[in-house]
């Protein structure tokens, strides 16, 4: 048989050409390329995969290469094992897809890579090793963190809003309600100063007249039938025994007032820029007081019953206006609740079934515990979930704004370093509790 040698060489020159061909198509492309046979040895890799690794550029035995690079989890801080390593996993048989790794060279830079490979096989079915395609996502993960971070800001700028608009709400009821009732409580305190001071000073003339009088009584026991009649009118004996007693209830009235325009000015004291001690049964009294209109009988319902069950407690490092505020929130809506509940009930089943506030306070492990309870329908878990949210609220347009109880949460748990927690089951009430650190 006669082989034509020039066909042979012509063969090879071009399975050369397309071998040249293909490895310029292999390492001109911009993701990396490794091959190994049924034993593990890399059998090729092409010039992006050599870039990844921070390998050399003259030939280096596969052994070697783990000299040059560190490879890591999608963490960049886990190392991979052997067994995790994509083209060990892929020669095991499994089809590795979008596996994601750091792959941190001694010479180049840190890359983020992902990578995706499955056994070879040939025609019989025999496994001749496996293959492992890597694309640098490093600019991609860059551009997520990047986008992820602005979504981050975006959210604390909203944040940093919210806050800002639940401070600025704050300080604006805070300062117009304490004016009024600073203003009420100071235009008080000067007539009931001199109502005061002037029954002070009457007592003990009334009882020089009154003395003054007996003496006249004894010295005259023959008067005329004109000054005994005009006794007779006025009621003499009444008068002298009664007027005296007058004058006691009227003092005793002006130190209720007092006692008034006291809690007036404990609810609307200014708070300084630092916590100060305070008494937080006053603050609790105070805010009752405001709110006792809203408390008393009318022609729909009896009176709100409000039982105060109080510990003895330290004073409290605080903000003492604040504090007024998160009461005055929670008990106004405690008595909404409870007027709510009162719908289609009549006067008498009402009565039957008395409206009742009750607050406790207790010390738990360095913690004041203040606990605000009403006994009106309660609420689901929906509202309880969202209860403090910005701007949520359950009442209609134009009646509530959804910044009473947001405003509580970021008091309580930002100003103070407390917490506050709502409790609440359908038909059997709602219950606040508000814990506050004894210290600052």
């Amino acid at each position: 048989m006669v082989i034509d040698i020039s066909d042979r060489k012509q063969a090879e020159i071009s399975l050369a050409k397309e071998r040249e061909f293909l490895n310029a198509i292999i390492h001109n492309i911009t993701d990396g390329i490794v091959v190994c046979d049924g034993t593990g040895k890399l059998t090729l890799f092409n010039k992006a995969t050599r870039e990844f690794h921070g390998l050399p550029v003259e030939s280096l035995p596969a052994e070697q290469w783990a000299q040059h690079f560190s490879l890591y989890q999608s963490d960049g801080q886990t190392p991979l094992s052997k067994t995790e390593i994509p083209l060990f996993r892929a020669l095991q048989g499994e089809i590795v897809e979008n596996a994601e790794m750091v792959i941190a060279p001694k010479h180049g830079s840190r890359r983020i890579l992902l990578a995706s490979g499955q056994a070879i096989f040939d025609a019989s079915g025999d496994k001749l090793g496996a293959v492992v395609v890597m694309r640098d996502i490093s600019d991609r993960k860059q551009a997520e963190l990047a986008l992820q971070q602005k979504s981050f800001d975006l959210e604390q700028a909203l944040t940093d809003l919210q806050n800002a608009q639940l401070q600025m709400v704050q300080s604006e009821k805070m300062s117009a309600l304490g004016n009024l009732v600073a203003g009420v409580a100071h235009e008080m305190n000067n007539p009931l100063g001199f109502i005061a001071a002037s029954l002070k000073l009457a007592k003990p003339t009334l009882t020089d007249v009154v003395e003054h009088l007996k003496l006249y009584q004894s010295s005259l026991p023959n008067v005329n039938d004109e000054i005994k009649d005009h006794a007779e009118e006025i009621d003499l004996n009444y008068s002298l025994e009664d007027l005296p007693k007058m004058i006691d209830a009227m003092s005793m009235a002006c130190d209720r007032l007092k006692n008034i325009s006291t809690s007036l000015r404990t609810f609307s004291r200014a708070d300084k820029d630092y916590k100060v001690s305070f008494n937080i049964h006053q603050g609790i009294d105070s805010t009752i007081l405001i709110l006792k209109h809203r408390l008393k009988a009318n022609e729909q319902r009896p009176a709100i019953e409000v039982i105060t069950e109080y510990s003895t407690l330290p004073q409290v490092e605080c903000f003492p206006g604040q504090l007024n505020q998160v009461f005055m929130n929670i008990l106004a809506n405690a008595i909404e609740a409870l007027e709510e509940s009162n719908i289609d009930r009549s006067f008498n089943e009402i009565k039957a079934n008395p409206n009742c506030i009750t607050i406790t306070t207790t010390v738990e492990s360095n913690l004041v515990k203040i606990t605000i309870a009403d006994n009106a329908k309660g609420i689901d878990e929906e509202v309880k979930r969202k209860i403090f949210d910005h701007l949520f609220t359950t009442k209609a347009v134009g009646k509530g704004t959804g910044l009473g109880l947001a405003i509580a949460r970021q008091i309580i748990v930002e100003k103070h370093g407390g917490a506050i927690a709502v409790n609440s089951q359908l038909g059997e009430g709602t219950e606040f509790v508000i814990q506050l650190p004894l210290s600052a």
